[in-house]
């Protein structure tokens, strides 16, 4: 059997804020990298792997600072 863990109130929160941030970035970087203009442009595949690699870094670290406003609470 599992255990249920209790997940704080703040968790849905800092996750939106994260992957809107993430959006936001992933979109900068797109837009600037697109009009850079490059002797021999990246390819898609390596684009989509920054995209996603920005993602997870965002909500991570937003992930992280809840713990820690968390942990600050208690």
């Amino acid at each position: 059997m599992q255990e249920s863990k209790e997940r704080g109130h703040l968790r849905r929160p800092f996750v939106i804020v994260g992957a809107l941030f993430g959006a936001a970035l992933s979109g900068w970087y797109l837009y600037h990298h697109a009009a850079a203009p490059l002797v021999v442009p990246d390819p898609v595949w390596l684009r989509f792997v920054n995209v996603a690699l920005i993602m997870f870094c965002t909500i991570y670290v937003a992930n992280l600072l809840r713990r820690v406003v968390e942990r600050g609470r208690k």
